[in-house]
């Protein structure tokens, strides 16, 4: 059964990454960079402090770190490291059946930091935002979905890794906000 769902995993790689458009290349490279997502979180950061309370806000700050560095580390620590399955970049027979876009390719691929990092983010800073800027969750979902998209389109991950690393994202986004959500309502002023 394994070997059905990896093959079946392959094909579906296959077929996204090859229905690539000369024109979505740049952009899909772009978004895929870690670096472009700084004004973003800039600018959670400023919204956090001008919308709650100072002790609040720097909860919140926290939170959003600590969830930054379980979706990045758990995804190497407790699934690259374990299952240690190749990216698709490092399989000689794909590489002549695909579009290789990205500039480097790690060694493992289970599961997609990316995925985890931005559907993590997404869910948290969603979460935290919901009754003030209700469509952020949405916005903030989308960019996920694009960000992890971007990494089967040039070349990096098999849609598995990006299916599971969001799965965990959100899973370790959904927890941290529980635990944010007591963490306020402690230290609210009643």
């Amino acid at each position: 059964m394994l070997e059905s769902i990896l093959q079946w995993d392959t094909e579906l790689f296959l077929a996204l990454n090859n229905a690539g458009m000369d024109w979505l290349d740049g952009p899909m490279i772009l978004i895929s960079k870690v670096w472009i997502w700084v004004p973003l979180y800039a600018a959670v950061l400023y919204l956090l402090f001008k919308k709650f309370p100072v002790q609040d806000a720097l909860v919140f700050t926290a939170i959003l770190i600590v969830g930054v560095i379980l979706t990045d580390q758990g995804s190497v620590h407790f699934f690259k490291e374990v299952f240690k399955r190749p990216r698709p970049c490092q399989e000689e027979e794909l590489m002549a059946q695909m579009r290789y876009l990205a500039s480097g390719c790690g060694l493992y691929g289970f599961v997609s930091s990316h995925a985890a990092n931005t559907f993590g983010f997404a869910i948290l800073t969603g979460s935290i935002f919901k009754t003030i800027y209700p469509r952020l969750g949405i916005i903030l979902m989308i960019w996920a979905i694009a960000v992890s998209y971007s990494r089967i389109y040039i070349g990096v991950h098999y849609p598995l890794d990006v299916l599971v690393g969001a799965l965990y994202g959100i899973l370790v986004g959904r927890l941290l906000f529980k635990l944010a959500q007591k963490r306020v309502q402690t230290n609210s002023p009643d």
